[in-house]
């Protein structure tokens, strides 16, 4: 039965999500009812088609705090199951990747092959079931999943619309990332994963949208990555009124997209940007030929956002999913995208960079996480909680425009926030899909 939707939202989301209620990041209750009304409804990251190359390869992941298998078929097909025995629920899967034909539960020994259906019951005959428990109706949970430019996504809910119309003109922004060439993009140097003391939306917001915090959180190290160089990641210091000489935001129900145009804003943090700028422009017609000239100029570009409710990326393309465990704790699960036809030599180099810079010990990773627990430690308190937080910066710029689909603003911007904790809103007072809106299609 579906967790009963939240009564009262309209006091803990004010003003468009300009004010967000301090009680959504620690609140029990309101946590309980994100894992049915947010994680059981929404279309969550479960798989790219490069981590399983061959039939009978698989992971396991989460949606929510469910434990979910996701594994290739013999037809070349993707499918998701609940990680868990359908005899009396025990973690079935333990492995978080590798490949098998069947699955065996370590509990009472029933075994389940790579399509999810109960191949073999101990004690199936007469000296325990005789011959009377009908396999065909104990198989695993299979989980809907539908893919986006060799993205799998998963949704627990049936009357959820298709990924497609989910992602609806956000796509158009993801195809810089997951389409800039034909060739595509591939996962590379296998999932870290870290976990933090905080609420899953804390860890989320940080990166969903969040450019402004560059200056003060991450000073010394980007100091340290740049020397003189300045602030090439795209934040932008002076009085620029342009937006695209800033950078936009752009929010589309809850998705967020924040980024310049310069083509190369995230090499300024290499330690030898060259060989990377000259890859870039070496294939800059490419671009413009593949995705048009407007969105061509995100390539290499600094670039942060998300997929709403969960599946996030930053600058360097690390790509992140958020995973909640209990109203205070959450575990980011991080992997590093590269464009197939990057050269063996610059893939390296941007595991390396990633590892060093953004992954579990990196030096803006640690800069992050302990803010996000600083974070934590006081909206948990009995006075902290109380409080609002604070997402009216630019609070009615935001526009639309003919060429960029969403609503826009510079890329220093609240947009992105108050879009995501709309959308959070929406579906944590909804009764069903129903009610949920879609925002229209203009571009894709």
């Amino acid at each position: 039965m579906r967790q009963a939707t939240m009564k009262g939202i309209e006091t803990l989301v004010r003003e468009s999500g300009a004010y967000v209620s301090r009680r959504v990041f620690s609140d029990a209750d309101i946590y309980k009812n994100e894992l049915e009304n947010v994680f059981g409804r929404t279309w969550q990251f479960v798989a790219h088609d490069t981590q399983l190359p061959k039939s009978g390869d698989f992971l396991t992941t989460f949606m929510g705090e469910d434990p979910v298998l996701v594994i290739r078929q013999e037809d070349g097909s993707i499918r998701a199951f609940l990680n868990a025995c359908s005899h009396r629920g025990p973690l079935l899967c333990m492995a978080e990747e590798g490949n098998a034909k069947s699955f065996s539960c370590p509990y009472h020994g029933w075994v389940f092959g790579a399509d999810g259906t109960l191949l073999n019951v101990p004690r199936e005959g007469g000296d325990g079931y005789h011959h009377q428990l009908d396999k065909g109706q104990w198989g695993l949970q299979s989980i809907r999943v539908e893919s986006y430019k060799g993205l799998y996504f998963a949704n627990f809910d049936p009357a959820a619309p298709s990924l497609r119309d989910y992602l609806g003109d956000f796509a158009w922004y993801l195809d810089a990332i997951f389409d800039p060439l034909p060739a595509g993009v591939e996962f590379l140097g296998g999932t870290m994963r870290q976990r933090l003391k905080c609420n899953w939306k804390i860890a989320a917001e940080n990166i969903v949208a969040d450019t402004y915090h560059v200056l003060a959180a991450h000073a010394v190290a980007v100091g340290v990555c740049m020397g003189d160089r300045g602030m090439q990641i795209g934040i932008e210091v002076g009085e620029k009124t342009d937006v695209d000489a800033l950078g936009i935001s752009a929010t589309i129900d809850g998705h967020g997209w924040n980024a310049n145009f310069d083509g190369q804003g995230i090499f300024g943090l290499f330690k030898d940007p060259a060989p990377w700028l000259a890859y870039v422009n070496r294939q800059r017609q490419r671009y413009i030929e593949h995705l048009g000239e407007r969105r061509a100029w995100f390539v290499g570009s600094s670039i942060d956002g998300g997929v709403f409710p969960n599946f996030l990326f930053v600058p360097g393309f690390t790509f992140r999913q958020i995973h909640p465990k209990g109203p205070n704790e959450c575990e980011i699960a991080m992997w590093t995208v590269v464009e197939r036809d990057l050269p063996p030599d610059l893939k390296r180099e941007m595991v390396r960079f990633n590892a060093r810079m953004l992954g579990t010990s990196g030096m803006f990773e640690t800069d992050d996480c302990a803010n996000m627990e600083r974070i934590a430690m006081t909206v948990n308190a009995t006075q902290g909680s109380r409080r609002d937080s604070h997402y009216a910066m630019g609070l009615g710029r935001e526009r639309e425009r003919s060429d960029l689909p969403g609503l826009i603003d510079q890329r220093v911007s609240d947009t992105c926030f108050r879009g995501y904790y709309r959308r959070w809103a929406e579906f944590m007072q909804a009764e069903s899909w129903r009610e949920i809106p879609l925002a229209p299609r203009k571009l894709t």
